[in-house]
Parts: structure tokens; C-alpha cells; sequence
């Protein structure tokens, strides 16, 4: 009941958004027309404009950032977390309370070690069906994800990678096209430079010299 309250609560408070998802965290934040279709789980902190969350996904709380005009297909899962693997068990039974054996939940990823364990989507990112990106993993802008793959390292902007465990198979376009891409940033735009100038976006170049020279 609580958690039908406060999708309710969301889908007022967001107007703008399709949120269709089977549970949110508390503490999410959503930009403009973000889109998380039915069954999927989301605990990220932040989902950036126009981005779009498939069915049946997993959005683990360990998921810090997801960043503009993201592409999360049927069943991606993200910043899946692990078990302590230099405690006595590695069994949740010693520090989920749910189990009765710990007053109080212990939240072993905020320990030193793990401080820094947040996973954190950049922008233009597409994730393949069924991929999965472990917790502490950072994916730079415009990367993309094949379908199926297990991602337990950071990746590079406009990197495309695949495979259990996910390996860098190319980049989307020559090193300049990728360092210009980068700097523009466009996924900043306001929506109506996005809007006027949509006819260029085939053209990875061209839209960055117009840029440039002031004409968008």
C-alpha cells in the first residue's frame, strides 16, 4: 500500500514522465519525460531527461546517477551489489535484520572499501537486453552495451563492448568525432535547440561544426 502511495505520489509530483514501474525508491529524482515501463524496479538517485527504462528492469540502489537520453532495454540490471566475502558468511542472515539475527540492518557497501561503490550511467548510453553492470561501475557518455553482457569495469565514453565479462570491441566513431561529440555535450541543449536543429543529428560532424560556428 505504501509503495501504490507513493507511485501515485510520483506520477503527480512528475506529470511529464511515464512512470509505469513496479516499485521507486524514496530518495529518486527524475527530470523531464523520463520513461520506466511496467515491472521494472528503480532505487537510482537520479534519471535524467528523455531517458527510457525498458520492462523488467533493475535499477539497484547502488545506482547513483543514470544521465540524459539513456536507453536501458528488457531486463538490464544495474549496479547489482555482492555479499561480504571477508566475513564469517557471506549469507545476508548477518547483517539483514529481516533474518533476526542483527538488531539492526548492517549496510556492509558503506564500508572503506566499498565508499566509493556507486554506479554511475553517463549520457546517450544504451544498454542491451538482459546486460547487467555490477556495482562501482562507471560508463562514459554515449557508450553502448551489447545485449546479454556482464560489465564489471568501468567503460569508456562512445566505447562499445559485449561479452561475459564485458570486452571493448570498437568505438562508435574516429577518435576526433569522439573527443567533439564529448565537448558538445548536447545532450544539454535546451529541448528547442534539440528540436531546430534534430536534422543534423545523422551527422556527427556537421552538427559539431555548426556548433562551432554559432549557426545552432
Amino acid at each position: 500500500m505504501i509503495q501504490l502511495l507513493w507511485k501515485l505520489y510520483l506520477r503527480l509530483k512528475y506529470r511529464n514522465c511515464k512512470l509505469r514501474g513496479a516499485s521507486f525508491a524514496r530518495n529518486v529524482k527524475f527530470e523531464d519525460h523520463v520513461t520506466v515501463e511496467y515491472g521494472s524496479h528503480i532505487g537510482a538517485s537520479f534519471i535524467g531527461r528523455y531517458t527510457y527504462i525498458n520492462k523488467y528492469c533493475m535499477v539497484d540502489k547502488n545506482v547513483k546517477k543514470i544521465g540524459r537520453f539513456c536507453s536501458i532495454a528488457y531486463g538490464a540490471k544495474l549496479g547489482l551489489g555482492g555479499h561480504p566475502t571477508n566475513w564469517v558468511s557471506s549469507h545476508p542472515f548477518t547483517y539483514d535484520k529481516k533474518y533476526n539475527f542483527v538488531e539492526n540492518s548492517i549496510d556492509f557497501e558503506e564500508s572503506e572499501e566499498k565508499k566509493d561503490n556507486k554506479t554511475i550511467i553517463g549520457n546517450d548510453v544504451w544498454i542491451g537486453a538482459n546486460a547487467i553492470v555490477l556495482a562501482g561501475v562507471k560508463i562514459g557518455n554515449g557508450a553502448i552495451i551489447g545485449a546479454n553482457s556482464l560489465v564489471n569495469k568501468n567503460i569508456e565514453p562512445y566505447s562499445i563492448v559485449f561479452g561475459n565479462p564485458a570486452v571493448h570491441k570498437r568505438y562508435r566513431f574516429d577518435k576526433e568525432t569522439c573527443s567533439n561529440l564529448h565537448e558538445l555535450k548536447w545532450w544539454n541543449f535546451p529541448i528547442n535547440r534539440l528540436r531546430k536543429n534534430i536534422q543534423y543529428f545523422n551527422n556527427p560532424q556537421l552538427l559539431f561544426d555548426k556548433a562551432m560556428n554559432g549557426d545552432i
